[in-house]
């Protein structure tokens, strides 16, 4: 029994053999013998940085089944820069020899290497001083085989055409900013803005830099533009020098600015509202330069206050009105119109027999408000409207009111006017009107009363 399952294993065996000595390796048929080639080729600007020396890099790839090695080397092809000045009518010559040394002119790339660099130190001082000839340069250069490994042809020839360069730092988003930072009181105290910073060049040692607040930049923007933007507080902002540097390779970095909040805007009775600027320069650099045109970012920081909704707001007292007038009660002429946010509606004084002036409205804006500025908006209508001068009140009791601004309007014709108050805060805003521009009786004045008409009173202020 047992010499039967051998013979059978063995025959099993055996059949399999000539398969396996018939089965050919044909996994390398379609991969191609090794080939070598420039990644860049042809007529190239060569980017300089003025360090003094800059190294250059001609980076030479090996492609294939990856069993040769490739010995190549590199020399200066006069006749290249022949054809091309006769090809493209130019007139270019060969880089003075002073202007460049190459580090390696040969290479070798092993087997199963993909690729290796040839480098070349330009002397960007003596490139510089090219500038003055008025002439222009080129370095006309060809990689040769040395083993049997396959070159291609198209791919062996570079010219160098120098572009040199002056090494900078600035801002990445110089002048005024794009989009202003609205401050509210929900903001934090204080909270940090990324203001970018960056390189035309990678550095090639730690970068250290120096920002400063330049206050002569917001002046002579406010000039050029006509604005009046305000200097940002001192102590509305904070700088982090320890953050200004950029590490070796690094080209660009977001600086931290923290912007306080707190000491521009903070309750009960901090209001600075106003359009402010931080002006900043690119003071000095450890090495090389800073751009001109990048040196300065205008930081805008906004600090306004907004239109308050009164859409709870009441008047709680009045003392003249047309719809203390029967026939006219139907006209809806009423107070209220002065909050309902349509400028088609209106308040109308009493009319036929006018009561004598001062007019006073009273609003109970159900919360504490700080207000800053209060607005008139008069009918469409231009014979409407005949509000002269007055003043404004505010309150925490409807008993203790302090004044708040007096505001005044020199023709009749306008529709809007906005008043800027001191910042205050209260519940109860008085909208006194003292004087007009015509009266019942203009001989006797304020105290024979007038017929006027008002639309809307606006507030701007935070909640």
């Amino acid at each position: 029994m047992n010499t039967k399952k051998i013979t059978i294993k063995l025959l099993f065996i055996f059949s399999f053999i000539p398969l396996i000595f018939s089965c050919e390796d044909n996994r390398m048929n379609d991969i191609t013998e090794d080939k070598v080639y420039l990644i860049k080729s042809g007529v190239q600007n060569a980017q300089l940085f003025n360090f003094g020396t800059y190294k250059y890099e001609l980076i030479v790839n090996k492609s294939g089944i990856g069993r040769k090695e490739a010995k190549l080397k590199l020399t200066i092809a006069n006749d290249l820069l022949e054809s091309y000045n006769t090809a493209e009518n130019s007139q270019y010559e060969i880089l003075p020899a002073n202007c460049f040394t190459f580090e390696n002119k040969e290479l070798n790339i092993a087997e199963k290497e993909a690729s290796d660099k040839f480098c070349i130190l330009f002397n960007t001082t003596a490139i510089k001083k090219l500038s003055s000839q008025k002439k222009s340069f080129a370095l006309p250069i060809r990689i040769e085989a040395v083993n049997d490994i396959e070159l291609l042809a198209d791919n062996s020839n570079v010219l160098l055409i120098p572009v040199l360069s002056e090494p900078y730092i600035e801002f990445t988003e110089p002048g005024l900013s794009e989009t202003p930072i609205s401050l509210s009181l929900n903001d934090p105290e204080s909270f940090n803005v990324p203001v970018s910073i960056q390189t035309n060049y990678k550095p090639q040692a730690k970068l250290k830099f120096k920002i400063e607040v330049d206050t002569q930049e917001l002046t002579k923007y406010n000039d050029a533009n006509n604005t009046n933007y305000l200097l940002l507080p001192d102590n509305s902002y904070q700088l982090f020098s320890n953050e200004h540097f950029l590490n070796v390779g690094q080209k660009s970095k977001d600086l931290n600015i923290s912007i306080v909040r707190k000491n521009l805007l903070n309750k009960p009775d901090l209001y600075l509202f106003g359009e402010y600027i931080l002006p900043l320069r690119i003071k000095e650099v450890s090495e090389h330069t800073i751009a001109q045109q990048g040196a300065t970012i205008l930081l805008h920081i906004s600090c306004s206050a907004y239109e308050l909704s009164r859409t709870t707001w009441e008047i709680i007292e009045w003392n003249s009105c047309i719809c203390e007038e029967t026939k006219y009660i139907d006209l809806n002429r009423t107070p209220e119109k002065l909050l309902d946010n349509d400028i088609s509606t209106f308040w109308g004084s009493k009319w036929d027999v006018p009561k004598p002036m001062p007019y006073y409205f009273v609003i109970d804006m159900k919360a504490s408000k700080n207000i800053v500025k209060i607005g008139l908006r008069k009918p469409d209508n231009i014979y409407r409207g005949n509000q002269k001068k007055g003043y404004f009140q505010i309150s925490d009791d409807l008993n203790t009111w302090k004044k708040i601004g007096d505001w005044q309007i020199t023709n009749n014709g306008a529709r809007s006017h906005v008043f800027e108050v001191t910042p205050s805060h209260g519940r109860y805003l008085r909208f006194i009107i003292t004087e007009a521009f015509s009266y019942a009786n203009n001989n006797v004045g304020p105290t024979s009363g007038a017929q006027m008409d008002l639309s809307e009173l606006y507030v701007w202020g935070v909640d």
